[in-house]
């Protein structure tokens, strides 16, 4: 656990000072918030936390549960189609888990409960800015503001959850 801590705070440093990295973080710092009790702080180490997460994520180490949750995610059964396992879940983990963040940032609602849920309807999605992210996380990505708002449209029509991350061993 320490070994993580550690690598998280080397990470964050080099994620905040690269270019695509400290340009994302700044234009998070521009969003608004709406009037609720989500802090800036709060939203920033969630994101921060997400996306070193979504680095570390090895997909030929983890399998999907009883519950069908992988990678931060939890499939419907409808949205497998018989597939074992879903492709780009770390990737998409991200884009998922950072829209649902700006959303609750930028809402006028006062809850922020997330596990167990869909990326909310309230709040002004930020679908440029989670676009960043996902590209600086991924530097070998270039990712577009239309896939990730495709994939968040996707999602929610086949009934893909948001899940708790867990490290692989």
């Amino acid at each position: 656990m320490i070994k993580t801590v550690r690598e998280f705070k080397v990470w964050r440093a080099h994620f905040c000072y690269s270019p695509k990295g400290k340009s994302s973080m700044d234009n998070m710092k521009r969003l608004q918030q709406g009037a609720n009790e989500f802090p800036y702080g709060n939203l920033e180490s969630s994101v921060l936390s997400t996306c070193f997460l979504a680095l570390k994520y090895l997909p030929e180490k983890d399998e999907m549960d009883s519950r069908r949750r992988i990678g931060g995610l939890q499939f419907s059964v409808s949205a497998l189609k018989g597939r074992r396992k879903p492709q780009n879940v770390g990737r998409n983990s991200l884009i998922l888990h950072l829209s649902t963040f700006l959303q609750f940032y930028t809402a006028d609602e006062s809850t922020y409960d997330w596990v167990g849920k869909k990326v909310p309807t309230f709040g002004l999605s930020q679908p440029e800015l989670v676009a960043k992210f996902v590209n600086a996380v991924y530097g070998d990505n270039k990712i577009s503001a239309e896939a990730v708002n495709r994939y968040t449209h996707k999602s929610q029509k086949e009934g893909i959850r948001l899940a708790h991350w867990k490290l692989q061993s």
